[in-house]
């Protein structure tokens, strides 16, 4: 009786059963369902957008340039995984193939319009064009400047590289290559260590287990009666190790190749005549970032603050190149040696023209004084 009871307190009546599946059959085909496969991977999407929309604007594009940005669009979007994203592009590629379509069959306005359409991706194509070469170019001057060059030194042999020329700037994978076999070492080295602890360890227990058995005269089971199979992996290790070892000495004991020697000698020789070049130059006048880094010094702090300020005019004189005229004088003044002390006497002339260069001297004072003469008389 009581179960009677109990069960039709607990059911749902036939009406609310029905309700209920009635409601579960209007909402389930609401429900989403998430495909096991990407849109874009379905045919349903790759046909009708390549097949369709794609070779549709290719074929009804009214110019080159059109059809190059379509296909630079669809390669932008290939990516795509988001389907608001593709849909909204779809929609957009249809919208234009339907442009070209009626601009095909004659209509003016969207004539004129892909025309000049055509003409500004033209424009801008040119200009990005520039732009990569641009570009392409300053990079190769970047490349250049900071392009690595011998200079004249020698790179010692170490632990960690062989015998290598100088260069300027130092390239990178070789400053990597060293600071990586330096780190790998010490990791080896401290990893040897932790080995020979661990086989010390190991022969430790297996004497104090050899020496309890023979105190206690036991005869059972040893938990370390192949020892040697257990230090076999630490042992491999330490092998591994020691040829590492082998190959850092061999870097070590390298020497430099004739080759590499002489390619070292001829960048000296190179630039001592770099050097040559640019002394010329600086002769002839010309201003070089050397010229200006000498411009730029001064003695040191402790002796320029000693200086007074025509000790100061005279040593920033004296770092100019010339030899003749005020600089010419200071240098004397402060004991440099010249390179030709005697350059200064061409600022009067040679000496057979000193008897024309007086006459014209002369000329040229009593011009100067007549016209004084008359510019005294109009005032």
């Amino acid at each position: 009786m009581l179960e009677t009871q109990l069960s039709r307190v607990l059911m749902p009546a036939p009406e609310s059963l029905a309700h209920r599946a009635r409601m579960a059959g209007l909402i389930s085909p609401l429900k989403r369902v998430r495909p096991r496969v990407p849109f874009y991977d379905l045919a349903a999407h790759r046909i009708p957008t390549l097949w369709t929309l794609y070779r549709g604007l290719l074929r009804e594009a009214p110019g080159t340039n059109i059809r190059f940005r379509v296909r630079m669009l669809f390669q932008q979007n290939r990516h795509s995984t988001s389907p608001a994203t593709t849909r909204q592009e779809l929609i957009k590629g249809h919208k234009w193939l339907d442009i070209f379509v009626k601009a095909r069959e004659g209509n003016k306005k969207l004539r004129a319009i892909l025309l000049r359409y055509d003409r500004m991706v033209a424009a801008k194509r040119e200009k990005e064009t520039w732009k990569h070469i641009f570009r392409k170019e300053m990079a190769w001057q970047e490349r250049m400047r900071t392009r690595p060059i011998l200079t004249g030194g020698y790179l010692r042999p170490s632990l960690f590289n062989r015998a290598l020329p100088r260069l300027k700037p130092q390239p990178a994978h070789i400053s990597m290559m060293i600071y990586k076999r330096r780190l790998g070492r010490e990791r080896r080295s401290r990893r040897v260590t932790r080995i020979s602890e661990w086989r010390k360890d190991l022969r430790g227990e297996a004497g104090f287990e050899s020496a309890l058995s023979k105190v206690t005269q036991w005869d059972g089971m040893c938990v370390y009666p192949h020892l040697e199979e257990w230090m076999e992996p630490f042992t491999q290790q330490v092998r591994g190790y020691v040829e590492t070892l082998k190959q850092d000495k061999k870097r070590l004991f390298s020497s430099f190749s004739p080759e590499m020697l002489e390619a070292i000698k001829q960048a000296r020789r190179d630039k001592i005549l770099n050097q040559t070049r640019q002394l010329e130059r600086e002769r002839r006048g010309e201003i070089l970032p050397r010229t200006i880094r000498r411009r730029n010094k001064a003695p040191p702090a402790h002796i320029l603050a000693k200086m007074t300020e025509k000790q100061k005019k005279m040593d920033k004189l004296a770092r100019h190149v010339s030899e003749v005229g005020y600089v010419g004088m200071a240098k004397r003044k402060l004991g440099h040696k010249l390179r030709n002390p005697e350059a200064w006497t061409c600022e009067v002339g040679r000496p057979e023209d000193k008897e024309r260069l007086d006459r014209m001297a002369e000329a040229i004072r009593l011009e100067n004084e007549r016209r004084r003469q008359s510019a005294g008389e109009i005032d």
